[in-house]
């Protein structure tokens, strides 16, 4: 050992260490499908995207906290019975295939970075979302994300009444810390970030755990009290997209989730709701008044973006892409691409996009004629929000999470929607907790 520097010999041993863990952490959940799932989603809650793993490229990329428990959480999981493919497989293959032939199609230092985001970010959160439901209860899943999400948003309204955020003091020396470990202000008020790294992160992945906290299996007080507090955390986001999702988010709910929620609770909860609207609406305008020009500028920006449809190309990235002697990549003369939809198209190809806006049409239509499941009604109240905000941290990971999670739920309609009138009805049973013999 005298060659190894001591350096070297410290990483080794810290490596040695996780494998261990991760050997020991594979054995318990295999045993327990519902740790497994809790375990993923609590990491993907409570773990600052920084706090990730160099995965090599000169240190420019790095495997987030929730992927690399994606894949040990996936491997436990599997295998799964009754497995059916969805036509979200199909387009999350799409997804995949362009973007590792972008790489071939030119600009292949920029295609590389986008391939890399699809396999760590977008397939790792959509292979858990098909996956988890597969091995625990559908019902089982929504609670699990219910019930994380109200932690999260208690810690937001805290963040918001103290200005004090615990995870941003838990630093690394990265480059996603220099991103992302900053608290934001707007019109002088520090917006929460919780451990997503971004308020709008943040209040977009509060807005889509709504629709699926109004079909966990509680009572309807319960979700109620749930659902308000996501509301009242998204408001100190100062996110408007956040905060316009977790409205449409919770109408959308109330107009086509009739088998998980009652007449009655209708009532309740638009109730609430309206209540809430009116009593935080001073707060919400008094900030943005005071940010002045900052959220118009904002919106005028996300507008601007519309000129870069003419650089897409069928596949691949677009020819306005480029990278200046700092590293950093533009499209035209924009930094930051604020819309998820028109940054798919720059960096995967017209082809993913029109799919993606096919799959989210073919998603309303679903809604409209009431066969959403709740993680499909999660999505599609999300559309504003694909529109004018990009993929960013773990809001990204969930996105796809929701997605697989949708595709599993839709092909097995009853098991998404196991309440009546806030009880339990009987629901499809999913493999149990304890695997069969010859299987572990």
């Amino acid at each position: 050992m005298s060659f190894l520097s001591g350096a070297l010999v410290d990483r080794l041993l810290l490596l040695a260490v996780a494998l261990g863990v991760a050997v020991l952490g594979f054995l318990v959940l295999r045993r327990a499908p519902r740790l497994a799932v809790a375990t993923w989603i609590v990491v993907l809650c409570f773990v600052p995207i920084w706090l990730g793993f160099g995965i090599g490229f000169n240190g420019n990329y790095y495997l987030p906290p929730a992927t690399a428990a994606a894949v040990l959480v996936v491997a436990a999981l599997l295998p799964v019975r009754r497995f059916r493919l969805s036509w979200m497989d199909a387009l999350m293959t799409l997804v995949v295939v362009a973007a590792l032939a972008s790489i071939l199609a030119g600009n292949a230092g920029i295609a590389l970075g986008a391939a890399i985001i699809v396999v760590t970010y977008f397939v790792a959160g959509y292979i858990v979302g098909r996956v988890a439901p597969l091995r625990v209860d559908p019902a089982w899943v929504h609670g699990a994300i219910a019930v994380c999400f109200t932690i999260v948003a208690v810690l937001a309204i805290i963040e918001g009444l103290t200005h004090w955020n615990p995870f941003v003091l838990i630093k690394s020396g990265n480059s996603l810390y220099s991103i992302w470990g900053t608290i934001q202000e707007r019109g002088g008020v520090p917006r929460a970030e919780g451990a997503f790294g971004h308020s709008i992160a943040l209040g977009a992945s509060l807005a889509m755990a709504v629709p699926i906290t109004l079909a966990a299996p509680f009572h309807l007080w319960v979700r109620g009290l749930m659902v308000l507090t996501m509301l009242v955390a998204t408001v100190y986001t100062f996110s408007r997209i956040g905060m316009i999702c977790s409205l449409l988010g919770v109408a959308l709910s109330v107009l086509f989730m009739r088998d998980a929620i009652s007449r009655r609770a209708r009532i309740a909860i638009t109730t609430i709701v309206v209540v809430a609207s009116a009593v935080v609406f001073p707060l919400v305008s008094a900030v943005f008044d005071d940010a002045g020009a900052e959220a118009s500028d904002s919106a005028d920006y996300r507008g601007d973006l519309v000129s870069l449809f003419g650089t897409m190309n069928l596949v691949g990235v677009a020819g306005s892409a480029q990278k200046n002697s700092a590293g950093s990549l533009y499209f035209g003369n924009f930094r930051s691409i604020d819309s998820q939809l028109i940054l798919t198209g720059l960096t995967n190809g017209i082809i993913v996009l029109i799919a993606i806006a096919v799959a989210l049409a073919f998603g309303i239509l679903l809604v409209l004629r009431g066969k959403a499941s709740p993680a499909t009604i999660a999505l599609v109240a999300q559309i504003p929000a694909f529109a004018t905000v990009a993929l960013i941290t773990q809001y990204s990971i969930f996105v796809w999470f929701v997605a697989g999670l949708a595709a599993t739920t839709q092909l097995a309609p009853d098991a998404s929607r196991p309440l009546v009138l806030g009880r339990p009805t009987r629901v499809p049973q999913p493999e149990p907790d304890a695997l069969p013999a010859g299987r572990g």
